[in-house]
């Protein structure tokens, strides 16, 4: 067994380095916010308090961060602290400019293998990714890489950084490619559904399966910077460049945290008229009750416009004529019937239980989350925002209500990452 240092652990980082300790390798853990390592302490992982602390001794370095700036600080501060031979292996998508950049400036003796990775969470969570290696060497690695997936070796260093962008780069297009033939179909009158089922009849069935995907998480601000480092590394792109438009247009609209399908995603609401036999569940985020929506949405001109998927004001029609009810929720964290948390050290499947329960309350008073005019949401590790947001934004979909999002040190359950209570109008 290989002793292993894991630097970061954000969606992709965390089920990662589960895998590797539930392969048998000792395991050292950092994260910028130490909560996040907690299932992993659990387990039987240290938790390192600092890079440098974590990396002391290791002989192979795994990083799983946001961009180039950060794995460039964090490693930084660790080299001091590696040991003469240790190998350093970069899983996240920076590119081949900045892989070799750090090459050159990590300590003598050590070895660096680039090697991001193609999947999901899900993926993560099952072994299943598909990695993407480039180095000298990668075969020393290989063993310890191939808990996480399987390991295709694409060349010299910097070269799996490559493929990870060209790869990157044909999704995040495609995707932004079939919302521009969906928006036509609307302009020639040509059935939504009929145009989705012919695309994914052809040669496009993989970009529309990645559309319909419910699963993955590749959050919108995650994709825009890898359409930038693509562009950089090939002096202008102009398909990706009007992709890019594409992208920020949708993070305006529903958050930078919400998954890319969100680019060829409509908004789903259910038909008029449509009624749920009493005993059935309708997805929340597709209910919509009948009677009318109080809130009205209000961005003063006089104010910067909100910086992401909320709204500055929510204002209440207080005509005596349409009387209203405010319904006050108190906050929810991820419990089941029998008082179980779900989704231990996952912020994904925690959200998603909450927003359940958050709509089965409102439901039961004759309310849906279109009817939310206040959200206030605790988390105990900010770093995982982007999960929760992207959850969020698959079940609000109407016009955002006024938001406070904060961290917290800790809840009153153990192991629940997060708690959200709402205000809502119910007419």
């Amino acid at each position: 067994m290989t002793e292993i240092a894991f630097l970061g652990l954000g969606s992709m980082g965390l089920p990662m380095a589960r895998r590797l300790l539930d392969a048998g390798h000792p395991l050292t853990v950092w994260n910028r916010t130490a909560s996040r390592a907690e299932p992993l302490a659990a387990a039987g992982a240290r938790v390192a308090r600092t890079p440098a602390e974590a990396v002391a001794g290791a002989a192979v370095v795994v990083t799983m961060l946001a961009d180039p700036a950060a794995v460039t600080a964090v490693l930084l501060d660790a080299a001091p602290a590696l040991r003469p031979g240790a190998m350093v292996v970069e899983m996240s998508t920076i590119g081949p400019d900045a892989v070799h950049a750090l090459a050159a400036r990590l300590p003598a003796g050590t070895a660096l293998v680039d090697a991001p990775v193609m999947g999901s969470t899900p993926r993560a969570r099952a072994g299943e990714l598909t990695i993407l290696a480039g180095g000298g060497a990668v075969a020393r690695v290989e063993p310890v890489l191939a808990a996480l997936g399987t390991v295709v070796r694409c060349g010299p260093l910097g070269s799996g950084a490559a493929l990870k962008l060209v790869n990157n780069t044909a999704v995040i297009t495609a995707l932004a490619a079939v919302a521009e033939s969906l928006a036509l179909a609307a302009s020639l009158g040509v059935d939504r559904e009929a145009a989705e089922r012919s695309l994914a009849a052809g040669p496009l069935a993989g970009v529309m399966a990645r559309a319909a995907d419910t699963e993955s998480r590749f959050a919108l601000g995650l994709a825009s910077k890898d359409l930038r480092l693509a562009h950089d590394a090939a002096g202008g792109l102009p398909l990706a460049a009007a992709a890019g438009e594409r992208l920020r247009a949708t993070a305006e609209a529903e958050g930078a945290a919400a998954d890319l399908s969100a680019v060829v995603r409509r908004p789903r609401t259910a038909p008029p008229g449509r009624t749920t036999p009493r005993g059935e569940h309708p997805d929340p985020r597709t209910y919509r009750r009948e009677a009318p929506v109080l809130k009205a949405i209000d961005n003063p001109t006089t104010v910067p416009a909100p910086a992401g998927a909320y709204s500055h004001v929510a204002r209440l029609d207080t005509d005596p004529s349409r009387p209203h009810t405010l319904l006050f929720l108190s906050g929810q964290i991820a419990l089941d019937e029998k008082g179980e948390l779900v989704g231990l050290g996952d912020m994904t499947a925690q959200s998603r239980h909450v927003m359940e329960l958050i709509a089965r309350i409102l439901r039961a008073h004759g309310a849906g989350l279109d009817d939310i005019v206040n959200i206030r949401t605790f988390l105990t590790d900010m770093d995982l925002l982007p999960e929760y947001g992207a959850v969020r934004a698959e079940y609000l979909k109407g016009d955002p209500p006024t938001s406070t999002t904060v961290e917290v040190a800790r809840l009153f359950r153990p192991g629940a990452l997060l708690e959200v209570e709402v205000v809502a109008a119910v007419g």
